[in-house]
């Protein structure tokens, strides 16, 4: 457990608590008809590949003709054929064998109206001795979890060993993706902590939620993100770093999600005209018909073939500042000359079109028309808090300040003893917001 006091910075004791509990009520899942459930015999069987509704219904040992027709033609019950694997269907029977009701949660971590919800399938045995189907939604509940690692060969080996969703390490690339290029700079022993949502239905994890509060260190430089909502009008939540600078940069550092870097900026030997030329831009090597994102708001200047560039999308950012983006198999849909386009929108697939030898991205940061290299160069922040709004972010980001000092610690303290990485289930209950 994490305590959210904001000085719970130390490792704390480990001791042994034992007490005895009463426990509450169960709670019974409400239903479209409530009776009397006395007597019945309730089985559940979990989905498995190759499944389909009759064999669903065999190993539940339900037959019941009626109910396969009312199956089929009943269009409120169309979401017992989205049988998806590990999620379970209940079913309870009388004394005779009858079925009475059918209950299956299809989508665990459904989004509805900005809740997390779980959406379930009742399906009833009228009193006339037919059936109906209603839909259901129930909040989940929203638990927060941390996770703590050490980079040995890649981040997503790191937070697999310690239990992160995948979900959460891509939120964890894209918050630092200005800062920390996730492909090229990481390090042996580089360290992460994070704190993040996640939302459980019946004791199961349903869906990974947003991160909270983020640390990475790499090579020995630590940055920092805590996700902040001024829930002001106008205003849009964001990543900030604990002395309230905006983590959302102006440009984004690389322009690909999954990639390597093919040919730095600088001097180089070109690889089709064997000469030695200067290479203005960033090559990243893909494969073919990975999404391009544009790596900041702006406007489309360019759209088209370019000679030895080929497929070109060329983006008109605020100041002098636009980028370039070459060798593309094709655009995105709808994307014109003059079309607006958000930070990481995409604008084109990775391919080889123009004077190039594979499937890769040729990437240009210019200023004033002039190409620098984006991999040195200091790129401009969107925005900072101050006044008032610095001082509500600052009490909020006190707990997790702590959380992270601690789990700091907590690696400190294992370092040299134990050589794995760890997760730690945690601490908040309720219904998901």
């Amino acid at each position: 457990m994490v305590s959210q006091n904001a000085d719970a910075t130390v490792v704390p004791d480990i001791r042994h608590i034992v007490q005895t509990l009463q426990l509450p009520e169960p709670v019974a899942v409400p239903s479209v008809q409530a009776g009397p459930d006395d007597g019945l015999y309730v089985r559940e069987e979990r989905v498995q590949r190759g499944d389909s509704v009759a064999s669903m219904l065999n190993r539940l040992e339900v037959s019941d003709p009626a109910l396969q027709r009312f199956l089929v033609q009943e269009p409120a019950a169309r979401s017992i054929y989205q049988l998806y694997p590990g999620r379970a269907i209940q079913v309870a029977t009388d004394a005779e064998g009858e079925l009475r009701w059918l209950r299956y949660v299809h989508t665990p971590g459904a989004q509805s109206d900005g809740e997390v919800v779980q959406q379930l399938l009742e399906v009833l045995r009228t009193p006339e001795g037919g059936f109906e189907a209603a839909e259901h939604e129930f909040p989940a509940e929203r638990r927060i979890n941390v996770g703590m690692g050490t980079i040995r060969s890649s981040l997503f080996g790191a937070t697999d060993a310690a239990g992160v969703p995948y979900n959460v390490t891509q939120q964890m690339i894209d918050i630092l993706a200005s800062d920390v290029d996730f492909f090229r700079d990481l390090r042996p022993g580089d360290q992460f902590r994070v704190v993040y949502e996640t939302f459980t239905t019946n004791g199961e994890n349903a869906r990974s939620g947003r991160v909270l509060a983020l640390e990475f260190v790499n090579n020995g430089k630590s940055y920092e993100a805590v996700w902040y909502d001024p829930d002001e009008a106008g205003k849009s939540g964001g990543y900030f770093a604990l002395d309230g600078t905006s983590r959302r940069r102006a440009f984004l550092r690389v322009p690909l999600e999954f990639t390597r870097i093919s040919s730095g900026f600088g001097l180089r030997r070109h690889p089709v005209l064997n000469t030695m030329r200067g290479h203005k831009g960033v090559d990243y090597a893909a494969p073919p018909g990975t999404p391009i994102r544009s790596t900041a708001d702006g406007t489309v200047e360019f759209i088209g073939s370019q000679r030895g560039y080929g497929n070109t999308v060329i983006v008109k950012h605020h100041g002098e500042y636009t980028t370039l983006y070459a060798h593309m198999r094709g655009f995105a849909s709808n994307l014109r000359k003059g079309s607006r386009v958000a930070q990481g929108d995409v604008i084109g697939y990775v391919g080889s079109t123009g004077m190039a030898t594979g499937p890769h991205l040729h990437y240009e940061f210019r200023i004033a028309g002039r190409q620098i290299d984006p991999q040195s160069s200091d790129i401009p922040i969107a925005q900072s808090l101050d006044g008032k709004e610095l001082d509500r972010f600052k009490q909020h980001v006190a707990s997790y300040r702590g959380q992270l000092d601690m789990l700091a610690n907590l690696q400190k303290a294992q370092d040299g003893t134990l050589d794995t990485d760890g997760a730690v289930a945690l601490a908040d209950t309720g219904a998901a917001r």
